[in-house]
């Protein structure tokens, strides 16, 4: 009898002392910054090596933990989305992406993956969200210059669906003068997504010229290609552009 009460108050005893450790998200026990480090390059070594559950595994573990640097915790982020996003499961592919942007809003991905026809995307649509917020954001500021101001008053009227205002706004900050290219893109862009809307396609055209003209390289983001306002006459010039690129390398 006494062996069976004492049984049983060794097991209650280990159960409480299991229950004391520290834990983190899924029920799995905290890893130390060793146990941490192994984790994340063993879900390294398990996503070059295509064994994708092992490394969702390891990867969410090392993540979890809250014991990897900072940079490790980016790059183990970005896997997680590339597995996620290579699977077909884009939410928590971009649940990474935007994880990564909130640590380090200048975070890019190389040339070859962001060009991915997988994860790309997501990415450049992200990134490019965050860009054009941060770009708002710098222009509505009390250091900004007057036509930055307007320019970021044009975007905010767009947004809420004002378009008269917002293209007085656009079409004013250009006549001041913006003081970078991406500001003065970022300008003709809006101007002619509002031109496009109210189906003033001659003056959307016109717009998008002004653009390639300034950079004969610019793309629209993944999240505004396909709208059907204006996909066609921006590919149109996009593909014009393209050809005199090409011709006057040629000359």
């Amino acid at each position: 009898m006494q062996r069976t009460h004492l049984g049983a108050w060794l097991l209650a005893a280990l159960l409480g002392a299991c229950s004391q450790l520290p834990q983190v998200g899924g029920g799995a026990f905290a890893l130390s910054s060793n146990e941490a480090q192994n984790r994340y390059a063993q879900g390294l070594a398990a996503y070059r090596d295509n064994r994708t559950d092992a490394a969702l595994n390891d990867l969410n573990a090392a993540v979890a933990s809250g014991q990897l640097k900072r940079a490790d915790e980016i790059d183990a982020r970005k896997h997680l989305a590339f597995l996620h996003c290579a699977n077909g499961r884009e939410l928590p592919c971009r649940e990474q992406f935007q994880a990564i942007l909130k640590a380090d809003p200048s975070y890019d991905l190389a040339a070859n993956e962001a060009g991915h026809p997988q994860w790309g995307p997501v990415w450049r649509s992200l990134k490019g969200q965050a860009e054009e917020k941060a770009a708002v954001s710098r222009a509505s500021s009390i250091t900004a210059t007057p036509s930055q101001q307007k320019l970021a008053e044009g975007i905010k009227d767009y947004e809420a669906g004002r378009y008269k205002e917002s293209l007085d706004a656009l079409q004013a900050s250009l006549k001041m003068g913006l003081p970078t290219q991406a500001g003065e893109i970022r300008a003709h862009k809006y101007s002619a997504f509002v031109y496009c809307l109210t189906q003033k396609t001659k003056q959307c055209r016109a717009e998008f010229q002004h653009i390639f003209k300034l950079d004969p390289a610019f793309e629209l983001l993944p999240s505004e290609t396909g709208h059907p306002s204006w996909a066609g006459i921006y590919k149109s010039e996009k593909a014009s552009a393209t050809k005199r690129a090409g011709a006057k390398k040629k000359a």
